[in-house]
């Protein structure tokens, strides 16, 4: 059964860490609790930037659209893998998310940057 959304009220994760609830608000004025362990937290934040993008292009009709945020800072840090690293991106707001790069995509990424930044990404 389809439910509206018309607000996020809150989040809390569990003392434990096993699990995080989100409390909404439907447009009816009914408060749901959504409950999510944490590998289903990592599902939804994978699937959330695909239907944005796709939700964008639809209702604009333009492949080329993304939905991007103001870069506001970056690390780099050692991942548990000494072979590996961990870049983390975050936003203006605080918002971030950490990728593991592999040693054989270090070099790669850092030159891609270095080129890109000379020329603009085509479309």
């Amino acid at each position: 059964m389809p439910v509206t959304i018309k607000d996020l009220c809150s989040y809390r994760v569990a003392e434990d860490g096993a699990h995080a609830e989100l409390t909404l608000e439907a447009i009816d004025g009914e408060t749901l609790a959504l409950q999510l362990d944490v590998a289903q937290m990592g599902m939804l934040v994978m699937t959330l930037p695909r239907l944005i993008e796709a939700s964008l292009r639809r209702r604009h009709k333009d492949a080329s659209l993304r939905f991007s945020y103001p870069m506001g800072s970056w690390t780099v840090e050692q991942a548990s893998d000494p072979a590996a690293l961990i870049l983390t991106l975050k936003t203006t707001d605080g918002f971030g998310i950490s990728f593991t790069v592999p040693a054989e995509r270090q070099s790669i990424s850092g030159v891609t940057l270095r080129a890109r930044a000379a020329k603009p990404y085509p479309r």
